[in-house]
């Protein structure tokens, strides 16, 4: 499946959940200049935000058990994090536009079908996977709170400050329901607007690349096919042409790796954050608390979730810059040195020193970063999982002490 199909399929969905039309092509979606759309995404927005914020309150000055205390943090602390995600999607809404548009177009003349097929594919594993991670979460957060009312406790998934402990009114379940109600929606979002955009956009860069790749070895089998069959001045100039053309695609694309920090490097640099800090917090409850097997889950489905979306962005991030460092040599292999020798009245190119700038300029490492500093790759995601460990390993010692 193309690019242009995927991102406006995507972009469909972020606005059909109150994001915002983040395509490129004006009102070709929907409007979200509408006042209709615009209530709906306040009123959406401000669900979301109240229950944080209560979720906040809770972890802050709630007076609960501590169980229901653990949860709040976690929640709260997260919570706040995902609205900041989503936030900084939607604060980068004309930036995300922009790119989407040169996602579909760069190197879309070269686009394999195999390829994309391979893509496409690539992308539902990852985003179902993800999905069931995060769902699976969620899950056992209902599953914890209806064992609690089978012994004789209210249910509840997440602690808000309102309803108190001690109240079991009918309105207090309500609310409590209509909480969970709300986190699962809340989770939609997150998924859709932020998470999976982003990884997304992410393999979509790195088999741009791999396209890349494959167009410098397509040039090189027309250049010797055409040299072989005695055309060599067409030959030349064919593959010539096929090198400036390479040369401002490469370009581009570079380009867009400071696109995609600006758009996405918020949400990247947060997750990892959040993938360290609430896993040590998490295993340390499994570690020191007396937990039932369905509480126990909900956090191993947490940090799973966590971890899982950590190593899809770092490893998608680790790929595009192992595919990037392939197309310097797929230039230097496409043909150069069967060219004859251009005469000084020759008024073609001097493919030499085409193949020398294109491959100077694929010779500088591509290493997505966050922020301009926080490196994306295979390395930091192992880093923060040992770090993760390392912290995890010292308030285990220190409690048992």
């Amino acid at each position: 499946m193309k690019n242009y199909n995927i991102l406006k399929t995507l972009c469909k969905r972020v606005f059909l959940i109150g994001s915002g039309n983040f395509w490129y092509k004006e009102n070709e979606i929907g409007d979200d200049r509408r006042l209709v759309y615009r209530a709906y995404t306040a009123l959406l927005f401000f669900i979301y935000g109240f229950m944080t914020v209560l979720e906040l309150m809770a972890a802050v000055i709630g007076d609960f058990p501590e169980e229901e205390k653990r949860d709040s943090v976690s929640l709260a602390v997260s919570h706040t994090i995902v609205m900041i995600k989503i936030f900084s999607v939607i604060a980068n809404k004309s930036l995300i536009k922009t790119l989407n548009h040169k996602m579909v177009t760069v190197c879309e003349s070269y686009e394999d079908s195999a390829l994309m097929a391979e893509k496409y594919k690539i992308i539902k594993i990852n985003v179902v996977a993800f999905i069931a991670m995060v769902y699976g979460s969620v899950a056992c957060f209902v599953f914890e709170g209806l064992r609690k009312v089978f012994t004789g406790a209210h249910f509840v998934t997440v602690v808000t400050y309102y309803p108190v402990f001690e109240d079991d009114s009918a309105l207090a379940t309500a609310i409590r329901i209509g909480t969970t109600l709300i986190l699962c929606i809340m989770m939609v979002t997150m998924i859709i607007t932020v998470d999976a955009f982003t990884m997304i956009t992410l393999i979509m860069y790195k088999y741009k690349f791999i396209t890349l790749k494959q167009y410098f070895e397509n040039l090189r089998e027309d250049f010797f096919k055409l040299l072989d069959a005695g055309h060599t001045e067409m030959a030349t100039e064919r593959l010539a042409n096929g090198l400036v053309e390479g040369i401002e695609m490469h370009k581009t694309l570079l380009k867009l790796s400071t696109d995609i920090d600006k758009a996405f490097g918020t949400v990247m640099a947060l997750q990892v954050c959040q993938s360290s800090g609430s896993a040590v917090s998490l295993l340390l409850q499994i570690a020191l608390s007396d937990l039932t097997f369905v509480a126990s889950m909900k956090i191993v489905f947490f940090v799973i979730a966590l971890f899982f979306l950590l190593a899809l962005f770092l490893c998608n991030a680790g790929e595009i810059t192992y595919q990037a460092s392939q197309v310097s040599e797929a230039i230097f292999y496409c043909g150069w040195q069967s060219c004859p020798p251009r005469t000084k009245s020759a008024p073609r190119r001097n493919i030499r020193q085409l193949v020398v700038l294109a491959i100077l300029q694929s010779q500088r490492p591509l290493v997505m970063k966050a922020f301009k500093m926080l490196e994306l790759t295979y390395g930091t995601f192992i880093l923060v999982v040992r770090g993760t460990y390392s912290v995890f390993a010292l308030f285990y010692a220190q409690n048992n002490q």
